[in-house]
């Protein structure tokens, strides 16, 4: 007479990733059902492989630029990412070529630091992209340099990636220019 045997049931590891797998895809599904996007909609830098790569290096560290270190990534070169700097912080804006490489409009930010220009706004005046401020209201400095530097920090598709190193500033101070605030900026 046969003995019967006993069967122990028990999850390997593949059958937890297939669990998860089919939850994943089942997700997605349901997202693009619903929105007819795979993510319910959303498309900002936890999407973007640069910026995964980036933030899942361990052994990255915040870069230190010096101007002509920055200066290389402007567009021009389409295997380097765009980077804009405001007062010293320097963040990767590649996400949007359209509009800081070239031909875009604020190209004249990408590559460098123009913390100038974002305080005064007269982006038609070319010696106002630099990162000298003499001549400037202190506190309007102040104020409009850490919203610009609040809005690329916590913007969906850009990132902090360093530092720019300022080389002394000598000469004449900067011609002053007409403030011309966008609508939305402070006055």
């Amino acid at each position: 007479m046969p003995t019967p045997t006993h069967h122990h049931s028990h999850f390997t590891l593949l059958d937890i990733l297939r669990i998860i797998s089919g939850l994943l895809l089942l997700n997605a599904l349901l997202s693009y059902w619903f929105t007819a996007s795979p993510t319910w909609g959303y498309r900002g830098k936890f999407l973007d492989p640069h910026y995964l790569a980036h933030r899942l290096d361990p052994f990255r560290t915040p870069l230190n630029l010096t101007l002509s270190e920055l200066a290389q990534y402007d567009g021009t070169n389409k295997r380097r990412p765009i980077y804009v700097a405001v007062n010293g912080m320097v963040f990767d804006v590649s996400a949007s070529p359209g509009v800081y490489g070239p031909g875009g409009p604020y190209h004249g930010v990408a590559g460098r630091d123009a913390a100038r220009v974002f305080v005064t706004g007269c982006f038609r005046k070319k010696d106002e992209y630099t990162y000298d401020l003499r001549g400037l209201d202190e506190e309007e400095v102040r104020r409009d340099l850490k919203g610009w530097q609040e809005f690329f920090a916590r913007h969906k598709r850009y990132w902090y990636v360093g530092v720019v190193q300022h080389e002394e500033i000598v000469g004449d101070v900067p011609e002053p220019c007409q403030h011309v605030k966008f609508p939305g900026m402070h006055s």
